[in-house]
């Protein structure tokens, strides 16, 4: 734990505070846009293509913005020249559009489905595909420019799990707190939306088991490509693009949550970073997952 305190120290002191304000102002004001404005709502109501590159342009003026400033404070320009790097960049924001707008498994969990059945199977099965839409493109990016190192962190080398035993233990009280927030309750558990089908325990079961796997595939794309795949030309420069980019994908849901997740992007992205490997935020994501799932439980058998 320690080492990775000293990890986490180093990486903030090495960024000029001025990066620090900037990258907040920008974060904050887009924050200010989705929930005030209605920045999300007003991309679900785009459709087809539409949406697709609604999506595309929300990751990749949050990603390249969060890049322009690494330049600017580093002076290293020189990635900007690379096709490498331009492709690579191109290509994280359409695999994650095509995830945030591919819905055309849910005909065929339908065409398999008994009557009845359609739409509760595909809420359960859901996630299995949204796994599916990001681990087989990264599998072909990784098989055609990255097969000098493990799979993006797919890799127990330097895992050490009681590290994030004690991570997860930390977010506890603050799940709690969260756990008394209306905005959290609407929200949580999202088993809840079973329950207008009266779906069969083992369903209940199969879909929160398939929502926590689900976050093995953003920690594979978000700490393990969009860290381990662009340290080859930015280094360590790659950590805040990223946290900036995860932050827009969690616009949709409570704004706390939203607001964390750049800080807990950072940090699992500097964990990555150095220990080469994706399963401590693997076991950190979903346990935070799973734990909301409980304490928004909890705190709906309270809410007055």
């Amino acid at each position: 734990m320690k080492a990775i305190v000293l990890q986490l120290r180093s990486f903030v002191m090495a960024q000029h505070w001025a990066h620090w304000l900037m990258l907040g102002i920008f974060c904050g004001i887009s924050v200010y846009i989705n929930y005030g404005l209605g920045l999300q709502g007003m991309i679900d109501e785009c459709t087809g293509v539409y949406e697709y590159l609604a999506f595309i342009a929300l990751y990749a003026v949050h990603t390249c913005f969060a890049y322009l400033l690494y330049s600017l404070f580093s002076k290293d320009y020189s990635f900007w020249r690379s096709p490498g790097f331009l492709v690579l960049l191109l290509l994280s924001f359409m695999i994650f559009g095509l995830r945030a707008v591919m819905y055309s498994h849910h005909y065929w969990v339908a065409a398999l489905s008994s009557p009845g059945q359609a739409k509760l199977n595909g809420m359960v099965f859901n996630d299995v595909f949204r796994w599916l839409y990001l681990v087989l493109p990264l599998l072909i990016v990784w098989y055609f420019s990255g097969r000098d190192q493990p799979f993006y962190g797919v890799s127990l080398k330097n895992h050490h799990g009681r590290v994030y035993w004690y991570l997860l233990l930390c977010m506890v009280p603050l799940i709690i707190g969260a756990s008394f927030l209306s905005d959290f309750l609407d929200y949580y558990p999202r088993f809840t939306k079973l329950n207008a089908y009266h779906p069969a325990t083992w369903k209940v079961i199969v879909y929160e088991v398939f929502y926590g796997i689900d976050f093995s595939s953003i920690e594979l794309f978000f700490r393990g490509f969009m860290v381990m795949a662009f340290t080859r030309y930015v280094g360590m420069g790659a950590i805040l693009p990223m946290a900036s980019f995860y932050l827009c994908i969690h616009y949709g849901k409570p704004m706390g949550e939203a607001i964390s997740s750049f800080f807990g992007g950072t940090i699992l992205g500097v964990i990555a970073y150095h220990s080469k490997s994706i399963f401590g935020g693997i076991m950190v994501h979903a346990g935070i997952a799973w734990l909301m799932e409980i304490g928004g439980y909890i705190g709906n058998l309270f809410r007055q």
